[in-house]
């Protein structure tokens, strides 16, 4: 009799330890699913992250484009135009560099001087 017990006791035991393991794998399946999920969307994130800065890149570099293209352009350009409003007596473009603050000044010579730079 105390055999019979101990051995129904043991299977008792060995049961109990099986439906706790399988308890167990359920709920580490379940967070290692919740976990994946997070790390899919970290990783979407990233890819947004990095496709953000990469068209924060490109305009950066337009940007920087434009700004040497106006420093190299943008004083012979209104030289050109003073020039042109001298030689060709053009009051209309002779008022649209004062429009933005620009003076002609015609040297003794008659060629003009660089346009004044605009005052504050």
């Amino acid at each position: 009799m105390p055999f019979a017990l101990l051995s129904t006791a043991s299977c008792g035991l060995a049961l109990l330890l099986s439906v706790w393991f399988l308890v167990g794998t359920w709920a580490n399946q379940s967070t290692e699913g919740k976990l994946l999920k997070q790390q899919d969307e970290i990783q979407a994130h990233q890819l947004a992250v990095q496709s953000q800065q990469q068209q924060l890149q490109a305009q950066q570099q337009q940007m920087e484009g434009a700004a040497q293209l106006q420093n190299q352009i943008g004083p012979a350009m209104l030289r050109d135009l003073a020039q042109l409003s001298v030689s060709n007596k053009n009051t209309k473009i002779t008022n649209l560099l004062k429009k933005y603050g620009l003076e002609v000044n015609v040297t003794p010579n008659g060629a003009p001087a660089a346009p004044a730079a605009p005052t504050p």
